[in-house]
């Protein structure tokens, strides 16, 4: 029996939701934390045991018993925990923004867990790191917005924070989404930007590639709620008419996976680009004011907008800070 890849030492779970735990393989386990025990038996290639919600606290060991083989988890704390997902602004690397490396600094109970993408063969952090602590020296490859949210909210609550770093730059948002629900909604490769068809994008843009291969690896592992910011692959102005249906789609189809129709998200507004605006203005604004649609249909999405806090002579604007600070204050 195998122990999904996301729990590890330093784990931090959801604080007041289920504490779900589950692996792969026949057999049975057991699982004790803070005094209860679950046990589960499997008969086929998954197993999943739950146990009760727990407010913030910790460290607390975590007893499991696989099969007759026991593991402990130590340092386990109970926190706050946030899936950060989208594309490339998303994923966009502290060290490459323009926060002065001296405001980097050690933090025990921020951390990360950072999803694989299995077209990457030499990723500098992956599923098998498990849960990572913030330090000086390694968070300028955590994303950008992650990190400073993270700390923003470390600093508003004094509680452990944990981030679920799970993102793709050029994704599409069909490839997000199940394949029977993308194959519904997509349009013809000449209604869409070039990045659904870019060869060197196919890896990961099919119908359902990133939903099947990382999204779906640590669920239903609950979150407090979670961060999309995407939205830049999708800029034709045919994609944009359909848009906000598509984020509505992603947004039922998380909080399916995670057993919580009451799930809330933050979504970025994709930022102002100057170029792409200047080609293809319809298309940008379309998707700009689509994202803004989808957060006035669903009471549990904010909007968080960046157009004028951030560079517009770039795809990937440089200042994250006030931006992070935004998305703080809307997850909280």
């Amino acid at each position: 029996m195998e122990l999904n890849t996301i729990f590890s030492d330093r784990t931090v779970f959801a604080e007041n939701l289920p504490i779900r735990v589950f692996g792969t393989g026949d057999g049975c386990v057991k699982v004790s934390f803070l005094g209860e025990t679950a046990e589960a038996c499997s008969f086929g290639e998954r197993w999943e045991v739950e146990l009760a919600p727990r407010e913030a606290g910790g460290p607390y060991e975590m007893e499991i018993e696989l099969d007759g083989e026991k593991k402990v988890l130590s340092d386990v704390y109970v926190g706050k925990v946030y899936l950060i997902a989208g594309q490339s602004n998303a994923e966009f690397q502290l060290v490459t923004s323009n926060t002065s490396q001296e405001l980097y600094r050690d933090d025990p109970l921020l951390r990360n867990y950072f999803v694989s993408r299995p077209w990457i063969e030499t990723e500098a952090l992956s599923s098998k790191d498990g849960w990572l602590p913030a330090k000086k020296e390694t968070v300028g490859v955590w994303s950008a917005i992650g990190y400073l949210a993270g700390e923003s909210v470390r600093n508003a609550t004094g509680k452990a924070v944990g981030l679920i770093s799970c993102y793709q730059g050029a994704s599409v948002i069909e490839s997000w989404l199940p394949s029977e629900i993308a194959d519904g909604i997509r349009l013809p490769d000449s209604q869409c930007y070039i990045d659904h068809y870019y060869p060197d994008f196919t890896p990961w843009n099919g119908n359902g590639i990133i939903y099947e291969t990382m999204l779906k690896t640590f669920m239903p592992f609950a979150v407090n709620g979670v961060v999309w910011y995407q939205g830049e692959s999708d800029t034709t102005v045919q994609e944009a008419a359909i848009y906000d249906r598509s984020m509505e789609l992603l947004f039922a189809c998380v909080r399916d996976m995670q057993r919580n129709p009451e799930l809330p998200f933050v979504a970025v507004q994709i930022a102002d680009y100057d170029y792409r605006k200047e080609y293809d203005p319809d298309g940008w604004k379309g998707i700009q004011l689509a994202q803004e649609r989808a957060a006035q249909k669903d009471g549990l999405v904010k909007l968080v907008k960046c157009a004028d806090i951030c560079e517009s002579s770039m795809i990937h604007p440089v200042t994250k800070n006030a931006l992070a600070e935004r998305i703080a204050f809307a997850l909280l």
